[in-house]
């Protein structure tokens, strides 16, 4: 039985093998074999949290905020147990879903949000 929770078997992912084996000896001793066993790792799932949500506010002229680029920014975090998975696809100028403006993913988890004001959406 392998102890699942050890560092190298959880690090493997998927597609990664390790193996482990012992000598199986005769009572007599006139014969052995060798038993290996291969651990296969399997792809465990990341964990994302940080900061991710953040607002925007739209000028409405009398609040002396001018025109411009509205911009919200933060910073997410990831953990993964398997080697070398804990990093993000980085992003640039990706559409948001409704349109409104675009993101920005780095790979070390920092995001920036920016939607140009005035729009039709984001009337002055």
């Amino acid at each position: 039985t392998a102890d699942n929770t050890q560092a190298a078997i959880q690090q493997l992912g998927a597609g990664d093998t390790i193996t482990d084996s012992f000598t199986a000896v005769s009572s007599d001793g006139s014969d052995s074999q060798l038993v290996t066993v291969t651990i296969h790792g399997t792809n465990d799932s990341a964990v994302i949290g940080g900061v991710s949500t953040d607002d925007v506010t739209e000028d409405n002229g009398a609040d002396g905020i001018v025109a411009g680029n509205l911009t919200a920014d933060g910073l997410l975090t990831i953990t993964d147990v398997d080697a070398g998975e804990a990093n993000f696809t980085t992003q640039a100028a990706t559409a948001g879903s409704n349109g409104y403006g675009t993101f920005t993913l780095a790979a070390d988890g920092s995001w920036t949000y920016t939607a140009a004001n005035p729009t039709a959406a984001i009337p002055q």
